[in-house]
This record gives C-alpha cells, structure tokens and sequence, in this order.
C-alpha cells in the first residue's frame, strides 16, 4: 500500500491546493501514515488502517475528522501522540457498533508504547491565563474561553499508551489541558496505559462513561483548576496488576499545579458522581480517593470495590489541604485500608499539633457506583471470576481480596513477622484432609475482622461437607504457660508456643465462622475448631461461630486471650476446653448439641479444664486459672453428657451465670479426677434446667489411690436457682435458630 509521510512543508502544499477549492470541505487522506503537521481540514478514511508514526499536530484553526470504525495503530515511542494544539479541532465520533480505536502497532502490545492523546484548550487554569504543555514546553494551553471548543471524542479507545521520556516526563492516555465546556467527551475506554488514564489540567471540559483499566498511575487525576463534571466513570485494577509509580490512587486530585500555587485564584472545583474503582489485584492502593492541595472536590455516588488501600480518603497533603467545602459520599466494599478509614489532619510543622482539614466525607451504605451496562460497546468483561489457592508459607503481610474465592489446600503458615489480612465478607473453603488448617506461627499476626452484617467464614470446600472435612485455625503465642515457656503444637511438633509476653498480640478475629473442622490423623491426633496456643491478651477474639467439628470447638493451651460472645453447635467432643495454665476469660458462650448428635468421643463435656497439660504437671507454676461467665450448654440430644462442666488436675476455675439445659449426664458438675482434683479456689454457680443426671449433681470427692479412702475437693460449687446464662440475642448475626 502507498504510503505518505506527513511533513511540515508536505501538509501545507496538500492543503493549501485543495482549500483554493473549498476551504469549509474536510480533504480525505489516501495515505496510510500520520505524523508531522495538520493545517487545514483533513478526514480520516474509516476503511484505512492508519499508523501514527511520530507526533501528529493538530493546529491552530485546523481540524481532523476520524470517522467511526477507524483504527489507528501507533509506533512505539515517547514521541508517537496525537495534539490537538489551541485552536485545533479534533472530531472522533465513533459509534457503539463502529468506535475509534488508538492503540499500539506492536506485535504483543504493552503499556508505554506509544503516547496517548492531548488536547490544549483555552479554558481557564488556576493562577495564570497560560500554561505549558508536560510534554513539549512550547505549546500553550488556558485562557479566559471556558465554553472553548477543541472537537469530539464519543466511543473512543486509547489503549497502551502512556510512553515516557523520563520517570517525570510521561504520557497519560487523555491528557485535557485548559479544554473547554464546549468540547464534548463521552464513552471512552482507556486501558493498559503506563500513567494515568486521564488528567485534567484545568479547563471546564465534562466527561460522561469513562472506563479505564489498569492504568499504571491514577485512574482519574485533576490538577490546575478543573471545573467540570465527571460523571459515570468506573476504574478497575485486574487481577495481576502492579503499579511502577509510588503512589497511585483512584482519584488523584490537586487544587493547583503541583502545590506550588496555593494562592492563586481558580482552584480545582470539580464534580466526579458515579464513581466506582475496584482494585482486583493483590496491589497496594495508596488512596483510593485523595483530595489536597486547595481543591475543592463534590463526589457523590462513589464505590470503591475490594483490595487494600492505605487510606480509603485522604484530604490532607503537606502542600495543602483539601478545600473545607469538599464533600465526598463513598461506599466500601470489601476494601482494607492498612492506614485510616479517612485522613483529614495532619501535623505539618513537625510540632506534634494537626491540622484539621473540615471536609465533609461521608462513608454510606448504598452507594452503587458507575453503571457498567453503558460500557457493553468495549466488550470488557465486568463479571470475571476470579478464585485463587491459599496454601505454603505468609512471610509478608498478605491482604486478601473481598473479589476472589479462596480455596485453602494444603497448610497456611503466617510467619513470624508477616500479617495475613482477611476483609470482611469472605468465604475460604477448605479442600478436604488433615493437612488443609492455617497456622499463625509464634510472631505471625491474623486479621480477620468480620462484621455482623458480613462475617467472614471459615468452611469445607466439599459439596456434602461434614464433621472433619479440614483442619481448622491454630494460634501460637508467646504468652504464658504451666510448667515452662515451650510446648509444641499439638498437630506438628516443629513448631513452638509459650513464653512471658502475657500481652502478646496474633491478631483479631472478629465475626468468624468455623464450620466442618476437627479433621484428625490418629484417634490422639485432631484439630479443634480454634486452637489457642498460648495466645496473649492483646489478641482480640469475640463473636464466634464454631459448628459441625469433630473434636473441641475451641481449646486453650496455656495463654491469657480472652473471648467474648462463642456459639458453638454440635462439636464432637468438648465444647470449650482449658488446659496447660490459662489464664483468661470466656465470656457469653453458648455450647448447643442438637437433636440427632451423636460422638464419636469416649467423654464430651460441655466445659473441660485441667490446670496443666495432662496431668502430668501438677506441681508445674502457672496452672490454669480462668474465668467463664454467662455461659449456657444445651443438650438437645439423646446422646449422654459424661460431665456438663468438668474442673480437674489443679485448675482454678471461676464460673458464674451459668446454666445446663435439657438432656442427660452422668454428673452436672465434677472436679475430682484421677491426676488431681480442681483447686479449692475454684467456685461455681449453675443452674440445672430440667437436666437429667445419671450419677451425682456435684462429685467433689474421689478416691485416687484405691485405698478407700476418698481426696475431698473444697471448691465452692452451687446449684442455685434463676442463671440465665449466655445471651443468644448476640449472635444474631449468625441466623442460628434457637
């Protein structure tokens, strides 16, 4: 095919001869090769694939016509870009069934091939009547014009652009410098491009359906006293995304050009309303909306949709604040923000005192975001599943993504050093066998902060899941046990627990379901629902649902955690299990068998306590002492109970408000045992609820070395009247019907 260069001097002979004929009528170019200068009216040929060899201009009181369905593929480089300079006219007026497409002429096109698109307008800018342009310094943009007219972009793609010259000299994919009202922006899809995907330096320009994907920078960025209004605009990060900036964000917005023009009159005033971003990749967002430096930003309507960002809002900057008049409606869905929820002051002198930044920033319920149907002409899939396997060793802090399906197969080590974030909401399903469990190793942390309306679950992956289908979640800690500073775990005896850091923090685990656990290896070798191995006080566990298990729902080794508000349903074993020397409290614990229970243990109990591991430590320094309070064991069962709270080898157990409901056991309370009674300090207040017993309300007495001769045990038990035990109204959430 012929090819034709456009030259400064070329373009001028060709126009300058067709405008002695009719200076008004657009001249179609029959060459297949841009760059160089357009002076005059030229029209693009829809059935031409062209490619944008260098840097086409397009000047002062020229316009370039691409009619719908034209493809325009770039050369790579920093220098291939289309700019429509003052007073030149763009007309891209692409369809729904036939848009403009600009993209990238390589073979295996990437972002940073090629530059992308600027228009410069005569639109206001803050502090001054001109600018110059990021890229060529020689062209101006801004002026007085707001209803300047720089043409039509409507179903445009910008794809892979967003070449550099420098770290600080780059393209965006839309680069709107001083455009005016007049020019009309819409439907266009930017994606894959190495810096923002559009940036508007000033003017009054509006854009309405704006989609753009993995931009390497900011997904949407104001500077230098933008106006308009962006409306329906949806940012996405994939699956897979990183970012080569330090600091890219959703929305990225500055009241003047880099800070340095604080005081200068026409400040960034814009409206953004619809607004999703959505971040499907494992990287760090550093904002998901950041307003500084005078900008004074209205943003209704926003949603910002999974991964981890450091703050979800930020309106402080050291260059500046946003505006006091800033106002801004976000929704979070499923983001984890590792800094603040919304940063509105900050110390920027250094002398300990903050600003205060008054914006208005409201984070609602409800938001719905961009419509994405208005963005079917670009063929993105919006609803991809996205799943991923959670298995080996976390050596890093790791955040979850609320937009995958996990699957847990095979065993989740967090180690020491590294935080495994899990955002509320989410689902991990484990792959059946003994192996599927998560450990959090000593100095290893767990953030699992559910909340009532979306807790986050813990379950077999089975399609019939049943008791003992994976393994569970284990905590080592660094706090106290009896008899030394060490033990090993249970499940693997590699890994060590214990220490004297009585306030030792593994994390959070908030509004947590753990359901079809307990798998096992030998008869002696099963995981609990929860193991606490020495677990510290500083570790924060409340509103638990452990249900379906094959051995304990939870078992404290050693340890001083506390856990506030625990359901547990129809676990094979015990319900809540003490042994080698805690030292915390149990408060609001519901234990439930339901009707058809049936174990597989020798001797389920509603509580079971020693002091030490086994017995074996009866002399041993730090024996269990704990608090349970407001505790109900339900049995609705026809299986036998053999103890409803059971006190032994050297524990201290105080027990109040607890009541025992239906069913049968051997004993209502028993704190003797053949390797040691309960310690007299121990003092319990139950109520029997219509429990049927088989051998003795209390057992306080036993012989131990069958010389006929009984070991009396002092504790302080009674059988009183009116406990009403655990609240079941606190686990609504749950949707457990009692």
């Amino acid at each position: 095919m012929k090819k034709l260069l456009f030259i400064l001097s070329t373009v001028a002979v060709l126009l300058s001869s067709c405008n002695d004929d009719d200076d008004n009528t657009p001249k179609t170019l029959k060459g297949d090769t841009l760059s160089g200068d357009i002076t005059g009216n030229v029209e693009l040929d829809s059935e031409t694939t062209y490619t944008l060899d260098g840097t086409l201009s397009i000047k002062d009181g020229a316009t370039l016509t691409i009619p719908a369905g034209t493809t325009i593929e770039a050369t790579k480089g920093f220098s291939s870009y289309i700019i429509v300079e003052q007073g030149g006219i763009i007309e891209a007026n692409g369809t729904e069934d036939a848009p403009i497409v600009f993209t990238s002429a390589a073979s295996s096109p990437a972002a940073g091939d090629w530059g992308g698109i600027i228009i410069n307008g005569y639109a206001p800018i803050s502090g001054g009547v001109a600018g110059t342009t990021e890229i060529d310094a020689t062209l101006p943009y801004g002026g007085d014009v707001s209803d300047d007219y720089s043409g039509t972009l409507n179903y445009v793609e910008i794809l892979y652009s967003g070449a550099q010259s420098s770290e600080s000299i780059e393209h965006n994919g839309l680069t709107l410098d001083a455009v005016g009202s007049k020019t009309v922006i819409s439907n266009l899809y930017i994606a894959y491009g190495s810096d923002d995907a559009v940036e508007f330096f000033g003017g009054t320009v509006s854009i309405t359906n704006l989609l753009a994907v993995n931009c390497d920078d900011d997904m949407f960025d104001v500077t230098q006293g933008w106006s308009g209004t962006l409306t329906n605009a949806y940012g996405i990060w994939e699956d897979g995304y990183t970012s080569t900036e330090s600091d890219p964000r959703g929305v990225e917005a500055d009241g003047n050009l880099d800070g340095k023009y604080s005081d200068a009159e026409g400040q960034s005033n814009f409206t953004m309303t619809n607004i999703t971003i959505k971040n499907a990749s494992s990287y760090i967002m550093e904002d998901g909306i950041k307003i500084r430096r005078g900008a004074t930003a209205t943003i209704t309507n926003a949603l910002i949709i999974g991964g981890t960002t450091k703050d979800l809002v930020d309106v402080t900057d050291s260059k500046g604040f946003a505006n006091d008049n800033t106002t801004i409606s976000v929704t979070n869905s499923g983001v984890i923000f590792t800094g603040n929820e919304i940063t509105s002051e900050k110390d920027l002198d250094g002398d300990d005192i903050k600003e205060v930044c008054n914006a208005t920033v409201t984070v609602a319920d409800g938001n719905t975001g961009a419509s994405t149907s208005v963005f079917g002409w670009t063929g993105y899939n919006f609803d991809e599943d996205l799943s991923a396997t959670l298995t080996g060793d976390i050596t890093e802090d790791t955040y979850l993504n609320s937009l995958y399906s996990y699957t847990l197969d095979g065993t989740l080590s967090v180690k020491d050093g590294a935080t495994l974030t899990i955002p509320a909401g989410m689902t991990i399903e484990a792959t059946k066998g003994f192996s599927s469990y998560i450990i959090v190793e000593q100095g290893g942390m767990i953030v699992a902060e559910g909340t009532a309306d979306a807790p986050i679950i813990f379950t077999s992956a089975e399609s019939a899941p049943a008791a003992g289908d994976w393994g569970g979640i284990i905590i080592n800690g660094y706090a106290p046990i009896s008899g030394g500073v060490s033990g090993t775990t249970e499940i693997d005896a590699t890994l060590p627990y214990g220490g004297d850091i009585s306030d030792d923090n593994s994390g959070i685990l908030k509004y947590v379901e753990i359901l079809y656990s307990g798998a096992q290896s030998s008869e002696s070798i099963e995981h609990n629902g929860l193991t606490l191995d020495a677990v510290g006080s500083a570790t924060v566990i409340e509103n638990l649902f452990i249900a379906y298990g094959s051995d304990d729902a939870v078992e404290f080794f050693g340890g001083t955690v506390n856990i506030t508000n625990l359901l547990a349903v129809s676990c094979d074993d015990d319900m809540f299990d003490v042994t080698q020397g805690w030292t915390g409290t149990l408060d609001n614990a519901y234990g439930i068998w339901e009707a058809g229970y049936m174990s597989t243990e020798e001797d389920p109990r509603g509580i079971e306590s020693d002091g030490n591991l086994d017995g074996k430590y009866p002399d041993a320094s730090g024996q269990s002492d704990f608090t349970m309070k407001n505790i109900t064991i339900e049995n609705r069962s026809d299986y036998e109970m053999e103890d409803c709270i059971k006190v032994r080898r050297g524990a201290t157990a105080t027990i109040t408000n607890a009541i025992v409901i239906g069913g049968t056991a051997k004993d209502l309370v028993d704190v003797t045992d053949s390797k040691g009674l309960a310690n007299d300090n121990t003092t319990i207040n139950v109520t029997n609820s219509g429990v049927t017993l088989s051998a003795n309300e209390v057992t306080s007495e036993k012989d131990i070395d069958g010389d006929g001769v009984k070991e009396v045990c002092n504790a302080a038990v009674t059988v009183a009247s009116g406990n009403t035990g655990a609240s079941s109204d606190a686990f609504a959430w749950t949707e457990y019907a009692f």
